[in-house]
């Protein structure tokens, strides 16, 4: 027996919603990994929210203040200088909005970088001889 459209359609939303958590997941701990790896060298970083904020009042999403915002912010040692860091998984790309505030944050002397695994940045970190 043929399964209908709309259990057809269910079951294939339904994978990409787990598609969508797995990928997700992975770029959270990727997230929480690097943070913890900064305060292990000494930095003083932490996750960047920037998506938008549920008011029930209004019953919609307020967008974020500032657009294309680095996953991962952090002052680095000795002097403070910041370092954006947007974290990408698989075939995630930047947004444009996203390339512009890597762009103005390298232009004010700060760093900018994409980590896309553990041990890529880890690799990538240490050769800045901080």
């Amino acid at each position: 027996m043929q399964k209908g459209r709309r259990e057809q359609k269910t079951n294939k939303d339904n994978l990409a919603f787990a598609c969508y958590n797995a990928h997700m997941s992975q770029a959270n701990d990727l997230t929480r990994d690097i943070i913890s790896f900064l305060y292990e060298k000494g930095a003083y970083a932490w996750r960047a929210s920037s998506v938008g904020i549920y008011d029930s009042n209004k019953g919609h999403f307020r967008t974020a203040p500032k657009k294309g915002v680095s996953d991962i912010l952090a002052c680095l040692p000795p002097n403070g200088q910041l370092l954006a860091i947007e974290v990408k998984i698989g075939a995630d790309r930047m947004s444009p909005e996203q390339i512009g505030f890597a762009k103005n944050i390298s232009f004010v002397g700060g760093i900018a970088t994409i980590a896309k695994d553990l041990p890529s940045f880890v690799s990538w970190y240490e050769s800045l001889h901080l």
